[in-house]
């Protein structure tokens, strides 16, 4: 039971995080007048900053899945720390560029609301109305400040998992230093939570505001997740452990 359950959870975050990954190099594969509204305007607003956003956070999402592989990480230590310092540079410049991007979440986000074309879910049968809006909606950027804060504090606590990980691994601490790639990976791992996160928020809140609100706040729940399985993997360890001593 242990076993498949491992192997569904590594499945389902392989898939989901490079569907991120692809769906997120459409800013370098489409030409930006094929891209839909909210995206040409944060192209528009910050065109260098959002790249190398979007591209590092491509490499660390795709590159930190290599360092969870045990058979890669044993046979071929170097690799892994060459990948490993790939990870942690993307994460580094992501995470900065997510700093200095956070400030403008807010004015984004009520711009790209306002722009009721930018939320087009006549395919899926949703009316505006449904989902909380109409034509005649206003948004503000003073009803967005905890986009800001949360998005904002995703940066910040990304950056600070990874410091401790390089840090752990530095010190030769490899339980920690994996407790705490698990840590940061989970965060990573937020660029495809907070896409699954997003429309079924929004559906259920039927409140834009609330709901991007909350998107900007889920990566939370990735942490708790990651939490939970280091403590999990500590608590199967330990009985192992105690029968080595005493044998």
């Amino acid at each position: 039971m242990r076993r498949s359950f491992h192997f569904a959870l590594m499945t389902a975050m392989w898939f989901l995080a490079l569907a991120a990954a692809l769906t997120s190099a459409r800013y370098f594969l489409v030409p930006p007048r094929l891209l839909v509204p909210t995206e040409s305007l944060a192209l528009s607003r910050h065109h260098v900053l959002i790249l190398l956003h979007i591209a590092c956070g491509i490499v660390a999402v795709t590159v930190g899945l290599f360092q969870f592989v045990s058979s890669l990480r044993d046979a071929y230590p170097r690799v892994h720390r060459a990948m490993g310092y790939l990870y942690l540079s993307a994460v580094f410049l992501a995470g900065c560029a997510g700093l200095w991007l956070s400030p403008d979440t807010p004015v984004f986000a009520a711009q790209a609301l306002t722009d009721l074309t930018a939320i087009d879910l006549s395919k899926l049968g949703l009316a505006p109305a449904f989902l909380g809006y109409s034509a005649s909606s206003k948004f503000s950027p003073n009803q967005f400040f905890l986009v800001m804060v949360g998005f904002g504090s995703l940066a910040l606590v990304w950056l600070f998992t990874a410091a401790l990980a390089f840090v752990r691994a530095r010190q030769r601490r490899f339980d920690e230093h994996r407790a705490w790639m698990m840590r940061s990976y989970s965060l990573t791992f937020a660029a495809a939570t907070v896409r699954l996160a997003a429309l079924p928020l929004l559906v259920l809140t039927r409140d834009p505001i609330v709901a991007i609100t909350c998107t900007f706040w889920s990566w939370i729940m990735n942490l708790v997740v990651a939490e939970w399985l280091i403590r999990r993997r500590s608590a199967v360890a330990a009985p192992t452990g105690l029968k080595q001593t005493a044998s």
